[in-house]
């Protein structure tokens, strides 16, 4: 699950976003709305964390224009000087799914963007199974045969992808862009270091998928017998 987080204050930036990473969440960082209305014609998030007070606008503008295009992508609203009660009703009223003041304990900003994905939109993607693997979305585990296993942040990512396309060929770029945010260095060989890794835990595991390369177009999971 991929975060677009739209905040031009550095400090804040630079503290929140490791934490989300830390727990599994690739996060793309924007400070403006025209960045933010760039990144999102290009790509699909499963959470926007919002400013409201940006240097080229009021995030609330960018929340309206996307609820009016039908855009369904939660948003949490953050502000620092908007505190008042009528405030935060208009924030919500106007289709942000939480609204949280700054400053805000980041442990509190992650347990509400958890609690936003769980919510029945997001739910259908919660718990993917094909053959004998598991793998629980929200609390980013994995079970091959009964017994959970350890791997990497980014193999756990791209191996998301995978059986979420159940079958499909998942082109390598998508799997750059949501697996990767903006601002991480991704040498040429990271994907192919990552797909070593994640086959390697997934037949020492006795998984009975394997991930196959589709040459010049992308990679997928089939069962295996």
């Amino acid at each position: 699950m991929k975060i677009l987080f739209v905040e031009d204050e550095a400090t804040i930036a630079e503290t929140t976003i490791p934490a989300f990473q830390k727990q599994g969440f690739p996060v793309d960082h924007v400070e403006t709305v025209r960045d933010a209305e760039a990144a999102l014609s290009v790509y699909d998030y499963d959470l926007i964390l919002l400013d409201r007070v940006l240097p080229d606008g009021d995030g609330l503008d960018l929340l309206a224009a996307l609820r009016r295009a039908k855009d369904a992508t939660p948003v949490i609203l953050m502000s620092s000087i908007r505190h008042s009660v009528a405030e935060r009703i208009s924030g919500l009223d106007r289709g942000a799914d939480d609204y949280i003041t700054k400053p805000f304990d980041r442990d509190e900003l992650i347990s509400r963007a958890r609690s936003i994905l769980r919510r029945p939109a997001a739910m259908s993607r919660r718990v993917i199974e094909i053959a004998n693997v598991v793998m629980d979305i929200e609390a980013r585990s994995l079970i091959v045969g009964g017994t959970a296993i350890r791997v990497a942040r980014r193999e756990l990512s791209l191996l998301e992808q995978l059986l979420g396309a159940r079958g499909r060929i998942v082109p390598r770029e998508a799997i750059e862009r949501n697996c990767y945010g903006f601002d991480d260095e991704v040498s040429v060989n990271a994907i192919d270091v990552s797909l070593h890794r994640l086959r390697k835990a997934l037949v020492d595991a006795g998984a009975r998928i394997a991930i196959v390369t589709v040459r010049g177009i992308g990679y997928m999971v089939e069962e295996t017998v």
